[in-house]
């Protein structure tokens, strides 16, 4: 199940188009963790996704770094199904934007969206791993705060 996910995050991340290749070290890293805190809202509260739900990836030929989860078995409308972060140029010097997604509920009976259009994050490369945070809001007035301490990165190649 967890290489579902991770074939599915990856098409979702890159668009679905083009062959993929995982790179991934042989050793365990410690676990990947994902904290999303809705601050108003009828969703308002902190969810904290299963950490073998949580993946993060970069793909270094498109420069978007990607820290997301996915549940396949929501049935509940307050439940987290999926959720994550698209960083772009995660390693350029500068400031670092993105979009920040978090789907809630079923997502064949009209999940609970919450989403953000390139806004600012912050991306802190820490050691081998990545922290990415987002505070912000949606265009609805949703406030959100994100978090994503990524210790196991997986890269992956995509060729054209």
């Amino acid at each position: 199940m967890f290489h579902s996910l991770r074939f599915i995050l990856v098409l979702a991340a890159l668009g679905g188009g083009g062959a993929s290749t995982f790179v991934a070290a042989g050793v365990q890293a410690p676990p990947n963790v994902l904290e999303i805190v809705v601050v108003n809202g009828p969703l308002a509260g902190t969810y904290k996704p299963p950490v073998d739900d949580v993946i993060c990836l970069y793909e270094k030929k498109r420069q978007v770094f990607v820290a997301g989860s996915k549940s396949f078995d929501v049935h509940d409308a307050k439940v987290v199904a999926e959720a994550g972060f698209n960083v772009f140029n995660p390693y350029d010097a500068g400031a670092k934007y993105g979009f920040v997604r978090i789907a809630f509920g079923d997502p064949d009976k009209n999940p609970t969206v919450y989403s953000t259009d390139r806004v600012p994050v912050t991306l802190t490369v820490k050691g081998k791993g990545v922290e990415i945070e987002f505070q912000g809001k949606t265009k609805d007035g949703i406030q959100l705060r994100v978090t994503a301490k990524c210790l196991d990165v997986e890269e992956i190649r995509v060729s054209s």
